[in-house]
């Protein structure tokens, strides 16, 4: 798992580059890891008051059991819902000035924050207190099962051709689990989850990326 500190985004025309002479004179970063295995890169840019803070878990789709796919991004939504000693996590959030939005790949789910330099303590104390314990409950899940299933419905089938993308997965891999979105293979699968499937689910993922 990473988590990446920058003072400003930056894109360079030279992609991803990263030996270009030109990419390295133009953002200098430390790398380190902490005891706990969480690696961390810091980029600093003191031309700018705002600080930016990425989470990036390495676990998204291609880790989910086949026959529950949707999780990973059920994940993200339920991240929000608040955790153990943080019941709201926008508000605090909004308070000191910042916003959050998050996103699921097959591969890795991405959480970042914009927020003033000078209360970037807030967010690793909202960081920290989610990844040590979410707040799980019925009503969490109850209120995030309804979004993602209206997400599904929105962009995947009311949408024309909303499925083409399920559809051309599907010839494209057979066995490899890129053969389902990350919204999921079928809307059913998110519909019927239950509070224990997601326990026993995030329980398994936190396990494997924690190590």
């Amino acid at each position: 798992m990473f988590l990446l500190i920058a003072g400003i985004l930056i894109f360079s025309q030279y992609g991803k580059n990263y030996n270009s002479p030109y990419f390295r004179c133009m953002v200098q970063f430390e790398k380190f890891v902490l005891e706990n295995g969480l690696k961390v890169i810091v980029h600093q840019d003191k031309s700018t008051p705002l600080a930016v803070m990425n989470i990036l878990y390495d676990v998204g789709a291609r880790d989910e059991d086949p026959a529950q796919t949707g999780f990973a991004h059920l994940f993200e939504h339920l991240m929000f819902g608040g955790s153990v000693n943080i019941p709201e996590y926008d508000e605090p959030l909004q308070m000191a000035g910042g916003e959050n939005n998050a996103y699921t790949t097959n591969d890795l789910t991405n959480y970042y924050i914009q927020l003033p330099s000078e209360n970037l303590e807030t967010a690793f104390w909202l960081e920290s207190d989610r990844m040590l314990s979410l707040a799980f409950d019925e009503k969490s899940l109850e209120v995030q099962r309804k979004v993602v299933c209206e997400e599904f419905k929105e962009h995947y089938i009311d949408k024309p051709y909303g499925d083409a993308w399920f559809k051309m997965r599907e010839l494209a891999y057979k066995n490899h689990p890129y053969k389902w979105m990350t919204i999921g293979k079928q809307l059913s699968h998110i519909k019927e989850a239950q509070l224990e499937d997601v326990k026993s689910s995030f329980s398994g993922i936190t396990g494997r990326i924690m190590r």
